[in-house]
């Protein structure tokens, strides 16, 4: 609410929750609630006052990404992230780069601490140093040693898996395992340090060491950890999470782990105030908290199944991340992967191998000679084919991927979880198999996004009537007015993008549009 402006509200908001605990005699939870909900609120406040409305030097903090009319990458600069697009990028630009830039800024129209967006160019940069220096030289390596060990299913995974590195996946891989939900296979999460972390304390407990030098231990892994992996936002909010899984086991008589994650987002918000509007941030603090609550239930549930408990663990998990983020991506794509369950419990088991040893892999790839690598990541190999296999599979389902409003989504979710209350585990997923089938059969493919490769850049609306001859998108500049509420195209059906003013759209064979955050 306060990156909306909405100060007063925010205020009113924490005063009322304030108040609720303080009427049913949580006393405790009540200080604890002003006091860390105050904390944020006044940093994000001052932080929108304090941020320059321009800037012309900044930190890159994730990986620059491609967008129809060039790139976009994020600068940090006085506490807050300024969007940058650019027509060219420089090669060498990574996370942790220090980025000069002449660009005009216009006001944003997403929720953020500066409030502004850039388009420009690149006039200078260094490359990271410190810790960024030292992640961007382990996934140069292990990059290498990668794309000469493994075939070509698995070189674009099995660095994403460990490192968070997706720069040898294509578009189209990319694409398939949004469709399939196994998107957070190729990003740093919580489940990443979860599987270190526990890893670590078996280790620890196998040589017979004690519990506060288990702590230590994987603390220390935990630090190893970010240094190979870096610091990028998405690393930070893993990060967190298993500082708090650590946390939770130092103090489980005294600490629930949903109290610790709670504390956890509050710290990160307070941190950096821009994550309060992420969709990234809020998938991960959605899922996080989901697992932690609804697996013992959904677990329950699915018991007169009377399948091995592995499996019955595994549909549980895969179920209450998916009831907790499905509503979100619908609000953010407008589709949703109706597969996501199904995939996540075939590739479950492979997972935990392929970032640990991945994990070894990497640092024994820093080394001058690669054979040990080499071995661990043909070990690997066949687990991360079986996954690329598997999107590859479902993906060609008739319905892998459907339109969906966060309405429909919790609504559906809402019959399903009331088929497993009321003790009919069998039927509901007969029913859900029923139903998948009957819409399989009646379902039309839907149109593929149109690759676009002749584009006509302009400053303003005004300059759209001098189009060259083979124009297939026109990008107009101007960041005023309102976003769009639909896609819009000249009278001769070529479409138009205002990426400063819509954010990113794309384009589909058929000619219709859909803009990334679920407008049209």
């Amino acid at each position: 609410m306060v990156l909306l402006g909405y100060f007063p509200v925010a205020v009113i908001v924490l005063l009322i929750s304030a108040t609720t605990f303080v009427l049913i005699k949580q006393f405790g939870q009540a200080i604890l609630v002003s006091a860390l909900g105050t904390i944020a609120l006044l940093v994000a406040h001052f932080r929108m006052r304090w941020a320059p409305d321009e800037i012309s030097v900044g930190t890159v903090t994730m990986t620059p990404t491609g967008t129809s009319s060039g790139f976009l990458i994020r600068l940090k600069a006085h506490g807050s992230t300024y969007p940058v697009f650019v027509e060219k990028l420089p090669d060498g630009i990574e996370s942790g780069s220090l980025v000069e830039v002449n660009a005009r800024w216009s006001e944003s129209k997403s929720p953020s601490v500066s409030g502004v967006v850039g388009n420009g160019e690149v006039v200078g940069f260094s490359p990271p140093s410190g810790l960024a220096g030292i992640a961007v030289r382990v996934s140069d390596n292990f990059r290498e040693v990668v794309q000469a060990t493994v075939g070509e299913a698995s070189q674009g995974l099995i660095p994403g898996m460990v490192l968070g590195d997706t720069s040898l996946q294509d578009t189209s891989q990319q694409e398939l395992f949004i469709e399939t939900g196994l998107s957070h296979l190729s990003a740093v999460s919580g489940a990443n340090v979860a599987i270190v972390l526990t890893a670590f304390f078996l280790l620890c407990r196998w040589i017979g060491l004690g519990p506060r030098v288990q702590v230590v231990s994987a603390g220390f892994a935990l630090f190893g950890f970010v240094v190979l992996v870096g610091t990028e936002p998405s690393v930070l909010r893993a990060s967190v999470a298993g500082v708090v899984g650590l946390l939770a086991v130092v103090n489980s008589s005294r600490a629930e782990p949903i109290h610790s994650l709670c504390i956890g987002v509050i710290g990160l918000i307070v941190w950096d105030s821009d994550m309060a509007a992420s969709f990234g941030f809020a998938l991960s603090s959605a899922a996080t908290a989901s697992i932690v609550v609804l697996t013992p239930m959904f677990h329950r549930l699915l018991a007169p199944l009377q399948w091995p408990d592995i499996l019955a663990r595994a549909l549980a998990v895969a179920i209450a991340a998916d009831f907790a983020t499905m509503p979100i991506v619908a609000l953010m794509a407008g589709e949703v992967s109706m597969v996501s369950v199904l995939v996540n419990v075939l590739v479950a088991p492979v997972t935990a191998p392929i970032t640990i040893l991945g994990l070894i892999a990497a640092g024994l790839a820093q080394l001058p000679f690669d054979t040990p690598a080499f071995l661990l990541l043909k070990l690997i190999e066949p687990c991360t084919w079986w996954i690329y296999h598997i999107a590859a599979g479902a993906h060609e389902l008739p319905i892998a991927v459907i339109a969906a409003s966060p309405i429909v989504v919790l609504l559906a979710y809402g019959w399903i979880v009331a088929g497993l209350v009321c003790g009919h585990p069998r039927k509901t997923f007969a029913a859900i198999a029923a139903l998948l089938i009957v819409f399989g059969v009646n379902f039309q493919p839907r149109p593929q996004p149109l690759e676009i490769t002749q584009v006509f850049t302009v400053n303003t609306d005004e300059e759209i009537d001098d189009i060259p001859a083979g124009t297939q998108a026109i990008i107009v500049l101007d960041g005023e007015g309102r976003k769009s509420s639909r896609g819009i195209q000249t009278p001769d059906g070529i479409p138009v993008f205002y990426p400063n003013r819509d954010g990113q759209v794309t384009v589909y064979t058929d000619g219709s549009q859909h803009a990334a955050d679920g407008r049209f």
